[in-house]
This record gives C-alpha cells, sequence and structure tokens, in this order.
C-alpha cells in the first residue's frame, strides 16, 4: 500500500512521462495508419489465400487484422499501397518496410514494461514486475501506476522538451 506522502522517484516520473509520450504517439498514428489499411483492402476486395479458402468463411479480407490471409501477389500490392499511403502522410519509421502502427505498439509495449519495472522498486510493489502478469492484470498495474505518479510529471512543453531538447543540443533519449 503507498503511504501518504509518496513521492516518486526522478527515474519513476521519467518512465511515466516517456509512457504517456508513447501512448500518444501510438494515438496519432492509429486512425491515419488504420485508415488507409481499411481502405485499400474495400478498395481491392482481395480474396484469403488459396490455402486458407477451404478453413475459412470470408469472402474478402476487409479487416485490417486479417491481412495476413492475403496471397504473396495480393500482400505485395497492400503493403506497397500501405508504404505509399504512409509516405504521403508523413509517417517516420525505422525501416522501410516497417508498420508506423506496429513500431508505436512496440514502442508503446516497451515504455510499459519500462514502467513496470521501476514501479516495481517501490517497496511492496516489487511482485507487479515479475512478468507474470495476466493481460488484464497488466493494464491494471499500469493504469494505477500511472495514477500515482502521474501528479508529479511534467506538462507536455517540459516532456517534449526533455525528449526533442533545444536547437542545436543532443537528443535525450525517451
Amino acid at each position: 500500500m503507498i503511504k501518504k506522502g509518496f513521492t516518486p522517484s526522478a527515474s519513476l516520473i521519467r518512465n511515466a512521462e516517456n509512457l504517456l509520450l508513447c501512448m500518444a504517439m501510438e494515438q496519432e498514428v492509429r486512425p491515419v495508419v488504420e485508415a488507409y489499411e481499411t481502405a485499400i483492402l474495400a478498395k481491392h476486395q482481395f480474396k484469403p489465400a488459396s490455402k486458407w479458402r477451404d478453413r475459412l468463411d470470408k469472402g474478402v479480407v476487409l479487416d485490417r487484422k486479417s491481412s495476413f490471409l492475403l496471397s504473396d501477389e495480393d500482400a505485395k500490392i497492400f503493403y506497397a499501397e500501405c508504404f505509399a499511403e504512409r509516405d504521403k502522410a508523413g509517417l517516420k519509421v525505422s525501416k522501410p518496410d516497417n508498420c508506423p502502427l506496429l513500431e508505436a505498439e512496440n514502442t508503446r509495449r516497451l515504455a510499459e514494461e519500462a514502467f513496470i519495472g521501476e514501479r516495481g522498486k517501490i517497496p511492496g510493489l516489487g511482485s507487479f514486475s515479475s512478468g507474470h502478469l495476466t493481460l488484464e492484470m497488466r493494464a491494471k498495474v499500469i493504469d494505477t501506476g500511472l495514477r500515482m505518479v502521474v501528479p508529479f510529471v511534467g506538462n507536455s512543453k517540459e516532456i517534449l522538451q526533455r525528449v526533442v531538447g533545444e536547437p542545436g543540443q543532443a537528443h535525450a533519449t525517451a
């Protein structure tokens, strides 16, 4: 149990700020990527690859989460158009064949891991950083942790200044 007058460590505050920033970046990228992926699938009305057709009750692949069902030929078209839309939208990725949403989700997950690990250093909360959490429990650990630390985080301008830095300065790591 957290005692009244709790003050988080500077490291926990920075991890919380990093997580909040990663969550915000994912929220900005998600609707853009989901919109162009959905539009591309709707335009082409791709059928599942032949190896899947006898096992599935799907006429066409319209859900972006089912794009793995595409044939190699259709997948090439789908991804080429996704990359073109990604570039048109000005979304940046670390490698040319990466999806900005998948990168944002992965970055958020890494930030969550760091936050959970740092939160586990608080006396009495170590068991919550064991890595043996259900997805539901993990979400609760993150939510309650952020609720504890948010009153201590900087405002958006301060956070971005630390991450991006002043012109001419080295960038801080997120």
